[in-house]
Order: C-alpha cells, then structure tokens, then sequence
C-alpha cells in the first residue's frame, strides 16, 4: 500500500514529458548542492554568532536523514523520471542527472528532510516580510519540492510526508536544546551544542548505515567546532563588495569540487579528512581572511 510503484508512476504521467525538467529544478530547492552554499553564504555574509548553529544544525538534519534511511533500506520505485539523463546533451544532462538519478534507498526522502530543515530555519530567522508570510512560503517550497520528488518517480508519496515529520520533529529538538543552551551561556555556546548534537548523530547514522558519507558530516562537524571553538571569527559579516564575492565564490567552487571528487572515492579515512577540512574552511575563513587583510594592511602601513 504504502510503496506500490504503481501511485508513483501515476503521479509522473499525469504530467506532460517536460514537467520532468520542472521537477528537477524543483527538486535542487531541496538539493545539498542548493542548502549547502545557502547556508554557508548565510554564515559569510549575515552575524556569523547567530548563523554560525546553522552549520550544525543543517549537518544533523542530514545524519537524521542517513541514519533512518540505514534503518529502513526501502529499495526506490521502479520508475524513474520522463525524461532519461541519457536521452539529453551532455551539458543538460550534467545539469538535469544530479535531481533525478539516486542509488540510495527511498525511505525517507533526503531532500524532504533537507528542505524542511532549511526552509524552516529561513522561515524562523530571517526578517523578510512577517513570519507567517515566512512560514507559509516556507510550508509552500517543502510542498514542492516534495510533490517535485515524487512527480520525478524517484520516491513514494510517504517518503516524503516521513521526511517532513522527521525534519520537523528533528528541528523541535535542536531548537529547544540550542534556546535553552543559548539563554544560559549565549551564542558561542549554543552553536558549539549544535554541533556536538550532529556530530553524535552522525556517529548513529553510521552505526546504521556504513555508509561514508555520514563520516564526511562527522569530520565536518569536528572542523566547525574546533574552528568555533579556537578561531572564533568576529560576528560583523563581510561586506557586499565584489573583491568579497570573488573570495567566497572561489570558496564555494573548492567546496563544490571536493564533493565532486568523493561521488567516487568510498575511503572512511578520506571522507573523514574531507569533512574535517570542510568545516575548518567554511567556519575558520572569515578568521583567516580578516588575519590577511590586516596583515597587508600593516605591511602597506609600514611602506
């Protein structure tokens, strides 16, 4: 009832053959390669001491993620999108093959948790609009990206209403441990808590899973922490200038092709490392940025 190919399949169909590259795009708002520079950018460029528990609360969102997905091992549907990746130009296909080819299981839907996750945080913590305007465009983006996995025949219907509940009741969670952490020792620490949550979910999710990737969010979650702890940046975010755009830009794309890399390699040890890096750059580069800019300051000063 709850995994019948058949719901799936109906879904996709009900739609024209284009409506594939819709879901796709759709289907990216829930993406790691969209969440993760959001919320490093987030970090970059807003107050670091309140964004700063985003890093760690978007790693623990994945580790929910991966470890129940470890628990239940639910195969995919046997249907897959309209519009193979195959069947298009090779730049299109780069583009269109990351949304909807998967080889992990189906239950529950990772970008249903990741969306819901991220989208929420956006919802509760930004100042655009009112925060019912904010919930609702929020509650919409989970929807869709939701309905975009399924219309891509690429989860079932309860994966993704699964991976809403969880990432729901994941945030409730981490929010009230990081409120009550934050009203009695402040920003610093509460961030150091989230981290320290999604570190130990990442150690569960690879008890269940084995899978390497849950040792990139652990290596991650040990980078974000030493660099909060002992390299702590100052809280005034960097500027909106283009010299700046540049220097996060090239910080995005080294990230970017890291992770590239490691859709090939299945090293413990290598994930580990790469985490480990990951979170000592996105959390230590405005430290060592500022570090450069007075240090060529000084040096200008003194010539």
């Amino acid at each position: 009832m709850w995994f019948e190919s058949a719901q799936v399949e109906l879904v996709r169909d009900t739609f024209p053959e284009w409506a594939a590259f819709l879901f796709a795009v759709l289907s990216y708002l829930g993406s790691v390669w969209f969440v993760a520079p959001a919320v490093v950018l987030a970090y970059w460029f807003r107050d670091r001491h309140r964004f700063a528990s985003w890093l760690g609360i978007v790693i623990g969102g994945y580790a929910v993620m991966l470890g129940l997905k470890g628990i239940f091992e639910t195969p995919r549907p046997g249907v897959g999108p309209a519009i193979t990746p195959e069947s298009l130009p090779t730049v299109v296909a780069l583009l269109y093959a990351p949304a909807v080819e998967v080889s992990s299981t189906s239950f529950p839907s990772g970008h249903a948790v990741a969306a819901t996750v991220v989208w929420t945080m956006f919802a509760l913590e930004s100042d655009v609009g009112t925060q019912r305007q904010r919930l609702f465009g929020a509650a919409t983006m989970v929807a869709l990206v939701g309905f975009a996995r399924v219309g891509a025949g690429v989860h079932f219907p309860i994966d993704v209403l699964v991976g809403t509940v969880a990432g729901v009741c994941y945030l409730l969670f981490v929010l009230t441990v990081r409120h009550r952490v934050r009203a009695r020792s402040g920003d610093h620490a509460a961030a150091n808590a989230t981290f320290t949550i999604a570190a130990v979910l990442a150690l569960a999710a690879f008890w269940t899973s084995g899978r390497p990737d849950t040792m990139a969010l652990f290596g991650g979650c040990l980078g974000c922490l030493l660099a909060w702890q002992y390299a702590t940046p100052s809280r005034e975010p960097w500027p909106l200038t283009l010299q700046v755009g540049i220097r996060a830009t090239v910080g995005i794309a080294a990230l970017a092709l890291v992770a590239l890399v490691l859709l090939v390699v299945e090293s413990l040890l290598v994930w580990l490392a790469v985490g480990l890096g990951g979170g000592l750059l996105v959390v230590g580069l405005p430290r060592l940025a500022s570090r450069t800019a007075v240090s060529r300051a000084q040096t200008e000063l003194v010539s």
